[in-house]
């Protein structure tokens, strides 16, 4: 288990990195670990790169904490090349049930509107009828 606690005295924090060379490896950062100049930019810009003693300094030095720390062990190589697809296919499916689900309602619309229509022209002829 790890602290809650970072040695700055702010929370830690479990995220999960979905770049490329890190897809699914969680890692423990405090909410102060960059700068305020970078802290508008996405928080894996350094997750691929070592952080060195410099880098750290760096951060503290720039109001930033500085901590971070890998929860997982490194990907294998298969597990970096086989992730990424597997991700863009899961992500192309579930957009395609989106198209799917937004065209069954549609039908539905369609549906009605033509009962509603039919109706309509039944009522007219009977009372045309009559």
């Amino acid at each position: 288990m790890h602290r809650s606690l970072c040695r700055c005295g702010t929370r830690i924090e479990m995220k999960t990195s979905w770049t490329q060379a890190n897809n699914g490896r969680r890692f423990l950062t405090c909410q102060r670990r960059l700068v305020a100049p970078f802290a508008q930019a996405s928080l894996f810009i350094f997750l691929d790169i070592f952080i060195d003693t410099e880098t750290v300094i760096f951060l503290q030095q720039n109001g930033g904490c500085g901590f971070f720390s890998w929860c997982d062990p490194p990907m294998c190589p298969r597990s970096v090349e086989i992730i990424p697809g597997l991700l863009r296919s899961k992500n192309a499916y579930e957009e395609q049930v989106l198209i799917l689900q937004k065209n069954k309602k549609m039908l539905h619309v369609r549906i009605w509107c033509i009962g509603f229509v039919c109706g309509l022209v039944v009522m007219w002829i009977m009372k045309a009828t009559s």
